[in-house]
C-alpha cells in the first residue's frame, strides 16, 4: 500500500487568466462598469485582509464548469497589497480556460469603459503567482463561509435563535 502523502497542492494557475488595470475609479464603480460591459454579476464579499489592511473582494461564478470572476483591489489608502510596473490599482481574474475569441472580447470591452488607464494581460511569474495563492485562499474562505451560513442544519438553528427573540419579545409585550 503507498503512503499518503503529506504534501499540500497548490494551484497552478495555469488557467486563469490575469488581467492587470489601471483606474482612478473607486472599486464599486468599477465593478459596476465591469458588470455592465461584460454582463457578469460580480458582488462584493469579504474584504482580503493583507497586513491589517482591507482590500476589496468581489467574486462571479457563472456556474459549475464555467468561467469565475474575481476583482481585487490592489490599493487601500495609501498601501499597495503587491505592487507592479507599471501601476495598477486592479486585478481582475478569470478562472477556467477562455477561447482566444472570448479573451479579445473581454479586453476589448475592459479598454472601452471611460476611466480605465489601461488594461492588459499579465505574465504569470514567482510574485504574481504569491499574489494569485493569497486571492485564491480569500477565495476559498469566502466559499466555505457561504457554504456554512447556507448549510441546513446551520439555517435551522437560525430560524430556532429568531423563533425563541420573537416568543420573549411577545412574552414582554
Amino acid at each position: 500500500m503507498k503512503p499518503k502523502s503529506n504534501r499540500i497542492q497548490i494551484a497552478s494557475f495555469d488557467d486563469t487568466t490575469v488581467v492587470g488595470i489601471n483606474s482612478a475609479m473607486v472599486d464599486y464603480k468599477l465593478a459596476w462598469n465591469i458588470n455592465n460591459k461584460l454582463s457578469l454579476d460580480l458582488v462584493r464579499y469579504d474584504d482580503l485582509i493583507f497586513e491589517g489592511m482591507p482590500f476589496s473582494f468581489f467574486y462571479y461564478t457563472a456556474g459549475d464548469n464555467y468561467n469565475v470572476y474575481n476583482l481585487v483591489s490592489l490599493v487601500c489608502k495609501e498601501k499597495v497589497l503587491y505592487p507592479f510596473n507599471p501601476r495598477l490599482d486592479y486585478l481582475f481574474l478569470i478562472q477556467n480556460t477562455l477561447s482566444p475569441e472570448r479573451q479579445i472580447n473581454i479586453m476589448r470591452d475592459l479598454r472601452e469603459i471611460e476611466g480605465i488607464g489601461h488594461a492588459f494581460v499579465l505574465e504569470k511569474d514567482k510574485v504574481l503567482r504569491q499574489v494569485l495563492e493569497t486571492i485564491a485562499d480569500c477565495e476559498q474562505q469566502m466559499i466555505n463561509k457561504k457554504k456554512k451560513q447556507n448549510n441546513i442544519n446551520t439555517v435551522r438553528e437560525r430560524l430556532r435563535e429568531q423563533e425563541a427573540q420573537t416568543a420573549v419579545l411577545r412574552a414582554q409585550s
